[in-house]
């Protein structure tokens, strides 16, 4: 039961990023990225967010800026969630889609 609610909590947190990202956030340049998971630690102290966007090229400077709003995206959790204790936030690039690029070209070279 304890499992359900933190993965509960993580889709939660999620969603609710994502919908300040797209109507709280007015940089133009944040507009373009999005949230793929959410892993929470298991005291719930520390959220690390997986951003993704299509010019792979500029992750770095979005999870930049990312971190300098990280307290407008606290303040919306701490709204909007009913939780004792708003984690900390960290964001961090997705890499799972390239890694299932490179995954899918070594198995092209096989065949």
């Amino acid at each position: 039961m304890a499992n359900y609610k933190h993965a509960h909590l993580e889709s939660e947190i999620l969603n609710l990023l994502n919908h300040t990202i797209k109507h709280e956030v007015y940089d133009e340049v944040l507009k373009h990225c999005s949230f793929t998971s959410v892993k929470l630690s298991p005291d719930n102290s520390l959220a690390i967010v997986y951003v993704d966007t299509y010019d792979r090229s500029k992750i770095e400077a979005m999870i930049e800026k990312l971190m300098h709003a990280k307290g407008l995206f606290r303040n919306q959790l701490a709204h909007y969630m009913n939780i004792r204790k708003i984690p900390d936030i960290r964001f961090v690039g997705d890499t799972s889609i390239d890694n299932s690029l490179k995954i899918d070209k070594l198995l092209d070279k096989i065949h």
